[in-house]
C-alpha cells in the first residue's frame, strides 16, 4: 500500500509541475565567420596556347576553324561547399561572332556572341576571329567521383543538366555539380571540370595581316557561392 501512495504522489507531483512549467522554447543562432574561400584554378597557368599559325596555311576566303585544346578548370574549396563558376569575356569587344563548328560538347555550331568570345584585333582593327569553351560534360567529377553539370541563371537558378558544356558568359549563367541523375547542387572539396575551347579566325583577306599578329583571347572565371 505504501508503494502504492508513493507513486501516486509522485505522479501528483508531476501533473502539477507540468501544469505550472512555462510554455516556452528556445532558438539559438550558431555559425562561423571564415575568410576561407574556394580557389579556382586553370591548367597550364590559364593559358590554351595554339601555338604559330601560318598565315599561308590559312584559306584567303573562307572561315578558318584552328581545332580544340583542352585545358582543365579545378575549384578547391577549405571544406565542403555549394560553389558554381561563372565566365566573363575580357575581349568581348573583339568577338568576330564566327559560326564556329562542333563548338560544345553536342558538337553543334555555335556563334551567339553570348557563348562565343574574342581573340583580340589586328592593328588594322579587324576583329581576328572567336572561340568555345565549353566543359566536357562526361568527365567532370567532385572529390574524385563522376557527376552531372548543371547549369543555371546566375540571379535565380532553375538547375538543368548541361547537355552542351556552354554556359553564356558576361556572368549570365553558371556551373556546378550534382549527384548523377540530379539536379540538385552537390557540396565538395574539389571538383575539376575538363574544358576545351575551339578556335576559329577570319579569312586572310579580311584579316589582311602583314606582321606577325599575337592572338590575345582572355576571359575571367568568378566563384559563386550558392
Amino acid at each position: 500500500m505504501k508503494k502504492i501512495l508513493a507513486a501516486s504522489a509522485i505522479a501528483m507531483a508531476m501533473a502539477a509541475t507540468g501544469a505550472n512549467a512555462a510554455m516556452t522554447a528556445q532558438l539559438k543562432v550558431s555559425g562561423k565567420l571564415t575568410v576561407a574561400a574556394c580557389n579556382p584554378a586553370v591548367s597550364g597557368g590559364g593559358t590554351v596556347d595554339y601555338g604559330r599559325i601560318s598565315l599561308g596555311n590559312l584559306s584567303a576566303t573562307s572561315l578558318n576553324a584552328l581545332g580544340e585544346k583542352d585545358a582543365s578548370l579545378t575549384i578547391t574549396c577549405p571544406e565542403p561547399t555549394k560553389a558554381a563558376w561563372a565566365i566573363t569575356d575580357d575581349r568581348a569587344n573583339s568577338n568576330a561572332a564566327l559560326n564556329i563548328s562542333e563548338a560544345d560538347a553536342a558538337k553543334n555550331a555555335v556563334s551567339d556572341t553570348t557563348m562565343t568570345y574574342g581573340v583580340g584585333e589586328t592593328t588594322g582593327g579587324v576583329k581576328i576571329g572567336s572561340f568555345t569553351i565549353y566543359a566536357d560534360i562526361a568527365n567532370v567529377t567532385a572529390d574524385g567521383t563522376k557527376v552531372d553539370a548543371i547549369s543555371g541563371t546566375t540571379s535565380n537558378p532553375t538547375w538543368v543538366k548541361s547537355t552542351t558544356g556552354i554556359i553564356k558568359n558576361g556572368e549570365m549563367e553558371m556551373m556546378t555539380v550534382a549527384s548523377s541523375g540530379t539536379t540538385a547542387p552537390l557540396a565538395y572539396t574539389t571538383a575539376v571540370f575538363p574544358l576545351k575551347t575551339v578556335l576559329a579566325v577570319q579569312d586572310t583577306t579580311t584579316l589582311n595581316i602583314t606582321d606577325d599578329t599575337k592572338l590575345d583571347g582572355q576571359a575571367t572565371i568568378t566563384i559563386k557561392y550558392l
